[in-house]
């Protein structure tokens, strides 16, 4: 499990970005398809790594202010985030190699792969001062396996080396690479759509490829250890913690997928994310239902429709577990990279943000409730907003 302080976390998202343009360095790249604006990382060579401050991100959530109780809980928050999180949102086509270029910043692992060792490279410079990025050039992954940067691929060790740097064949056995769907594109929103949900980086993650294929479609929760269940680190030492199997929370008529712990908060608010940001709870929203805006809700059970569906208002797409999602939310909190990512997207690419990075305890508002011994709520989730409605909590509730 990740170790993480609270005040580490705040620490983090303070960083004042006073001096810092957040003008980006395009060329023609927004490209309006189906209504919705698609960007390649490539016309992004201008790349903010700043940690956004307190007052940016309050001023973010803006228009949650002054809303009452009940719009501020169960699906009524869902429908009031998402006109925030859609509001200027900028996709990628995930048909398109744009993907892997982005990955080379969004999932850098910054510890193996510094943002100084761009100097000298001969794809770009690093302003330590600044924390910006500027004339990068993508696509060393391809061109020069060298010089590729080490990402943060999901399922995968962190003690281990090769696998992320495994860009010149994606589906290396045990090895590769994947553009990993974490609310799998088969459960509502595969049948069309480049963009949109499809292509929508909050989600759509570097991961493990073979532990991505075991994880096919299936739906996140804990595996039942005491049923048949396949463990991903029997073939490849360097996945340990991964397994898919029976169920241990709800009775399965399907598999789940369980990954391990350093990961399981991350995908677990990126699944939130997902049902924020594409729900139909507002009954009509101008955009309609289809593969690049589907309607998701998550669910307790793990039962799934088959797959490869386009949701609809009757079936919507569907992910779960939602108890051992909330668990995996409380358990392990948001790191530095996974901060560090969202505020990468919202500077320089999408343009907009993860509200279960920012604010976790959120998610207890939508799909928790107050029996939940793990969770104060008088204490802790409530002080998420004053009397008026007003954010003014910026702190998780995890001890």
């Amino acid at each position: 499990m990740k170790k993480r302080k609270l005040f580490t976390i705040l620490a983090l998202t303070v960083l004042s970005i006073s001096g810092i343009s957040l003008s980006l360095s395009r060329k023609n790249e927004v490209v309006e398809t189906k209504g919705y604006s698609s960007i390649k990382a490539t016309d992004v060579t201008t790349i903010n790594l700043k940690n956004r401050t307190l007052s940016e991100v309050k001023n973010y959530y803006k228009n949650l202010n002054g809303l009452s109780a009940s719009d501020l809980k169960g699906t009524n928050l869902l429908k009031n985030l998402k006109p925030i999180l859609k509001d200027g949102q900028l996709y990628f086509n995930y048909d398109s190699n744009s993907l892997w270029d982005l990955y080379e910043i969004t999932d850098r692992d910054w510890v193996k792969s510094p943002a100084s060792a761009i100097n000298g490279s001969g794809y770009g410079s690093y302003d330590s001062d600044t924390e910006t990025i500027t004339g990068y050039v993508y696509g060393k992954s391809n061109s020069n396996p060298g010089s590729n940067p080490y990402v943060h691929a999901l399922y995968v060790n962190r003690d281990v080396d090769n696998q992320t740097r495994a860009w010149g064949n994606h589906n290396q056995d045990g090895w590769g690479i994947n553009q990993e769907h974490i609310w799998a594109k088969a459960n509502g929103f595969e049948t069309s759509g480049a963009g949109g949900a499809r292509g929508d980086p909050m989600h759509l993650w570097a991961g493990n490829g073979y532990a991505n294929n075991i994880h096919s479609n299936n739906f996140f929760g804990y595996v039942d250890k005491t049923e048949n269940y396949t463990d991903c680190g029997t073939k490849y030492p360097n996945l340990t913690g991964n397994l898919s199997g029976t169920s241990l929370t709800v009775p399965s008529s399907k598999e789940v997928f369980e990954p391990q712990d350093s990961d399981k908060g991350d995908i677990a608010r990126a699944i939130f994310y997902m049902a924020a940001r594409y729900n139909y709870y507002s009954g009509s929203d101008g955009d309609g239902i289809n593969g690049d805006n589907p309607n998701l809700i998550l669910v307790q059970d793990s039962y799934h429709e088959t797959s490869g569906y386009q949701s609809t208002t009757e079936t919507p797409g569907t992910m779960g577990i939602i108890s051992d999602l909330l668990e995996w939310n409380r358990l392990d909190p948001p790191d530095e990279w996974e901060i560090r990512r969202n505020n990468i997207l919202f500077n320089s690419y999408t343009k907009n943000r993860n509200p279960f990075i920012d604010y976790p305890q959120w998610a207890e508002y939508v799909w928790g409730n107050k029996d939940d011994k793990n969770v104060n709520f008088d204490t802790d989730v409530l002080n998420s907003f004053d009397d008026a409605g007003q954010v003014v909590c910026y702190r998780c509730f995890f001890r």
